[in-house]
């Protein structure tokens, strides 16, 4: 599924700024995207081993099925009732982007065809908070995520929107970093993005290129002092 392309447009999508959200990802088996709108996170990552997308506008979900994605499970329905009855654990990974809290809008109209109010996000925190999972939120600051998320750990990055570059955040329940589910976007912009990729493909094969007992010694070494980078690379292969 990662760099499927697709014409959806959708109030506050992520097609600008889902490197971002990526670079953010742990490893993780089951991937659970609600609020789908146009998947722009959805469509770009590496694919986990399964991969849910909840939306609760039929009008969304029928331009999904016209797609017939085999490899997405997609719910029609709202995320703050199917979210408890997928019995999330600590392999998986919720990614979150519902609307925008109406404290950060500069103008009262509505944006979307199912809208939050101040007490849907004050629902939908709850949710998150009881979840087990692993999670990113994602979203503008206001006053109910600073202080009911106070535990959380917020990530602040610039967005282009129509109104021009904005500072958006992501809140994650658990400390970014390596390692990630997906390396294709690391890197501020695409000059980092190429010297860290040319880096990680020189050091692949310096590796592949040793000889066998030092190969499984580089790799023995590595366990020892990198044993959770060892695991998520040995998952990638049984994948």
């Amino acid at each position: 599924m990662s760099g499927r392309t697709s014409r959806f447009h959708h109030p506050g999508g992520k097609g600008l700024s889902f490197r971002e959200i990526i670079n953010l990802m742990p490893p993780h088996r089951r991937y659970v995207e609600t609020h789908l709108g146009a998947g722009a996170v959805l469509r770009r990552k590496r694919p986990a081993a399964e991969t849910i997308g909840i939306e609760i506008d039929p009008a969304v979900v029928e331009r999904w099925r016209a797609l017939s994605l085999p490899d997405l499970c997609l719910i029609e329905g709202d995320a703050h009732i199917v979210l408890p009855e997928l019995a999330l654990d600590d392999a998986d990974l919720v990614y979150c982007d519902p609307p925008y809290h109406p404290e950060t809008r500069r103008s009262r109209r509505h944006y979307y065809r199912f809208d939050y109010d101040e007490a849907a996000h004050e629902a939908l925190l709850d949710l998150l908070l009881s979840l087990r999972c692993r999670i990113i939120l994602s979203g503008y600051r206001n006053d109910l995520y600073d202080a009911r998320l106070s535990d959380w750990i917020r990530t602040d990055y610039l967005a282009l929107t129509h109104r021009g570059q904005v500072i958006e955040s992501a809140w994650t329940n658990f400390e970014p970093g390596p390692p990630l589910h997906d390396y294709t976007y690391i890197g501020a912009d695409f000059r980092e993005r190429e010297r860290l990729r040319r880096r990680a493909s020189g050091l692949a094969r310096r590796i592949g290129s040793a000889e066998p007992i030092e190969l499984h010694a580089a790799l023995a070494g590595l366990a020892g002092t990198h044993p959770e980078a060892v695991l998520a690379a040995a998952e990638r292969i049984g994948k």
